[in-house]
């Protein structure tokens, strides 16, 4: 039986950085949702921020028409 070689913690996490910098630079990131105004595709404006309400919300916003509203997270 062949040992599976496992990644130290450090390897893991500078693969998952690499792997997502978009998310975590928190520029504005396109989430496949039609523009209520324009029907462009609007995108998330501060993919990092959550609001802390019930239920959970993400800004997002229309690069388009420059139209902005909430979705839930």
């Amino acid at each position: 039986m062949t040992e599976k070689k496992l990644k130290s913690l450090s390897e893991h996490n500078s693969q998952k950085l690499n792997d997502n910098w978009d998310l975590y630079s928190n520029n504005p990131v396109p989430n496949g949702i039609s523009c209520p105004v324009c029907e462009k595709e609007m995108v998330d404006s501060s993919p990092m921020m959550v609001l802390a309400s019930i239920p959970p919300k993400k800004a997002v916003g229309c690069p388009s028409c420059k139209y902005t509203d909430y979705r839930i997270a």
